[in-house]
This record gives structure tokens, sequence and C-alpha cells, in this order.
């Protein structure tokens, strides 16, 4: 990951060496941003336990709590760290508002997330590994131990989520055939699409990534 840095002039977190025609400052190397995002990841999204903290029904932690948490792991953090490691997330997992910080999808323990469902998108794609594709053309695409099955808003975000697996593929979703299965589609983020299921019908085609 790139540091994260701030501009001297509008204080904005960014991650260019210059912003606002003047030189900024790192606050965050990338090493530790990754340490922290990745940290994150795993305690707002399936074991709270891991930094001490506790998830409300919709996913929302104290964020004092997540800084101290992240502190005990030896990681140096604060409420502006955590602020401009969620804004600078390229997928928009992290959202934080009111003192609070939550994962915005991902999820493998119970939240009731209130998400915007969404009614307009035609094609969605989903990132796999060729092995896969067999049980995806006959059984569709299950959310496993997910609460939902993840779906990209274009085929570029869907394989960069497939190359974390050897052979990554991508595969396209019909939505209005999904949506028309009795599974709504869920706005997570600008890029990320829920859905409980995506039956084998609704799948058109696949490429490798």
């Amino acid at each position: 990951m790139r540091d994260i840095r701030r501009c001297a002039v509008c204080g904005a977190y960014v991650e260019e060496e210059v912003h606002c025609g003047a030189p900024t400052a790192v606050v965050l190397d990338g090493a530790t941003r990754l340490k922290i995002s990745k940290l994150l990841s795993l305690a707002l999204r399936h074991s709270p336990h891991v930094l001490g903290i506790t998830l409300d029904v919709e996913g929302w932690a104290d964020i004092n709590a997540v800084v101290e948490g992240l502190r005990r792991a030896g990681l140096p953090a604060s409420p502006q760290v955590l602020k401009a490691v969620a804004q600078l997330d390229d997928k928009g997992r992290f959202e934080i508002r009111d003192g609070r910080v939550r994962a915005r999808y991902g999820h493998t323990i119970k939240v009731q997330i209130r998400y915007e469902v969404d009614l307009d998108t035609r094609l969605l794609y989903h990132g796999t590994a060729l092995y896969v594709l067999p049980s995806i053309l006959s059984q569709g695409i299950l959310p496993m131990r997910r609460l939902y099955v993840h779906l990209a808003v274009d085929v570029e975000t869907a394989c960069l989520n497939a190359r974390r697996r050897q052979n990554p593929a991508v595969v396209e979703v019909d939505a209005d055939c999904v949506r028309k299965s009795g599974n709504p589609i869920y706005k997570a983020t600008e890029k990320i699409r829920l859905t409980p299921y995506v039956p084998p019908t609704c799948v058109k085609k696949w490429a490798i990534c």
C-alpha cells in the first residue's frame, strides 16, 4: 500500500507527494497502513475480540475502543489515522460516523446493516477462480460463510478481488434476473453490490481476468 500523507495547504489526507502545489507530509507509511487495514477488516467483519471491541446490531464499534485495541497490537493508531485509512480505502470498506466505525460489507458475523436497494444496475461482476466455475455454473453463486454474495459494478473491480487467488476469473451476472429470482441487490459502496444468492440461470458468461 502507498503511504498516507497530509496536505499542508488544505489538510486533506492524500497519497500524492504533492497536493495543492505543495509537498505533503507522511502520516502513515504503507506497511503500517496495510497492517491496520487488515486488522480492522478482521475485527469489524469477523472477530471483534482480536481488538477487544464489541459491535452493535448494525456493526458499529466505538472508535476510541478500536484505537486502543490497535495500540495494544503495537500499531500507531489514533482517530485521525482511522479516518485517513477509511477515506483512502480504494474499496470503501470502512465507514466512520458520530465517533463510531464499521465495515460496510464482508461480514461473517451477524449484523443488520440497512443498505440502499439497487434497482437500476443491469450487469454485475463476480471475481472468482477457474476451479470454482463448475460449481457456479451448476449451483449459482453462494455467500458461503459471508452474509451476502459480493458483486462489483465493473470488471476491473471484480478482477482485483479475484487476483487474490490462483487462476482468477470473472463472472458476468444479469442483475435483473437476480432481482426477478427474489433476491434483492443492495448498494454497499459505489463499486460493490450485495445479494443473498445468484441463481445459475443469472450467470451470463465468464472470462479469465
